[in-house]
């Protein structure tokens, strides 16, 4: 079938009913390894599958140093790279072949790197791209970074930064105004200790990886780029179609509301049958000195709960 059978004619907002959704096994892949996912509000989940399902049917997977194409490969990169086009639509990565995923990392011009991206091929090293989808704040996400090289050149087949058609002055223009005005700031962030910018150092390169770092940033520290710099984080904003700071607040409130029941859920527990032993023993029903007798190992297990939930480890967080 070819890809203009494939593609909806609607906006790319409005994207045709859907068809496949992933397997139970597939999402789990998903949530064992992709912070960016788990964010994702459910009807963008079940926007990006259907964008999937278009990737691993069009693009080519091949391997480099591994004995196959795994499947956790093929859907990790699927799901992070559709994750840049749920309101662009499939269409942008309509000149997009192939991505090779290599076991070594990568070498050009004597220089080691994680990834590398054309209008037709993208090829990553598979240890970084586990790396940048896990950490899902850490501002490094490969596969983020070199899809965003792919939607730069979709337009001009030229990486630089300005990802808009090259027929839109007027956008184009407004990209060229804020590149302008950011890379003295992230120079200078760079040379004093004493300031900071939220997209990475790495922007500096060249003029291709403004888009490619600013793009991580995004995804990864949105509220912080909204913050800091409205400017960019509302042309990021108008550009995808997207507002990953709203995913960011709805996550972090449920974060809160696990994190209120698992810590202090058990103390309740403890001290709703506390409550009840002694007004038993208050109205007579259970004798007073037994009570105190069975509360001296009944407090230490009080403390060691309070230890262990409040200031015992927390393990890794994501």
């Amino acid at each position: 079938m070819k890809r203009e059978q494939l593609l909806s004619e609607e906006p790319a907002a409005e994207l045709p009913p859907i068809l496949e959704q992933l397997t139970i096994g597939q999402r789990k892949i998903l949530i064992d390894h992709s912070a960016l996912y788990n964010r994702l509000p459910g009807d963008f989940k079940i926007r990006l599958e259907s964008l999937m399902h278009i990737f691993l049917r069009e693009v080519t997977f091949e391997v480099d140093g591994f004995s196959e194409v795994t499947e956790e490969m093929r859907i990790c990169v699927a799901a992070e790279a559709c994750v840049l086009i749920l309101h662009l639509g499939y269409d942008s990565y309509s000149q997009l072949r192939r991505v090779i995923i290599s076991k070594d990392v990568l070498k050009r011009d004597g220089k080691e790197c994680a990834g590398w991206a054309g209008r037709h091929e993208v090829t990553m090293y598979w240890d970084a791209c586990l790396d940048g989808m896990y950490w899902g704040s850490d501002n490094h996400n490969v596969i983020l970074h070199e899809f965003a090289h792919v939607l730069d050149q979709a337009d001009d087949a030229e990486a630089q930064s300005i990802p808009v058609a090259v027929d839109s002055v007027a956008e184009r223009k407004k990209w060229e105004e804020v590149i302008a005005c950011e890379y003295p700031k992230i120079q200078a962030a760079q040379a004093w200790l004493s300031l900071k910018h939220t997209i990475d150092k790495y922007a500096l390169t060249s003029n291709a990886e403004f888009f490619s770092c600013a793009t991580e940033s995004f995804f990864e520290r949105s509220r912080e780029l909204q913050i800091d710099h409205p400017e960019i984080y509302e042309l990021f904003q108008n550009y995808y179609g997207l507002d990953p700071v709203q995913w960011e607040e709805a996550k972090s409130r449920r974060d809160s509301q696990l994190t209120f029941i698992k810590t202090f859920g058990p103390l309740t527990f403890v001290a709703l049958v506390t409550g009840v032993v002694f007004l038993l023993g208050m109205s007579g029903i259970i004798p007073m000195a037994g009570i105190f007798c069975g509360f001296v190992p009944f407090a230490f297990l009080i403390l060691g709960i309070v230890y262990w939930y409040l200031l015992g480890p927390k393990g890794d967080l994501r």
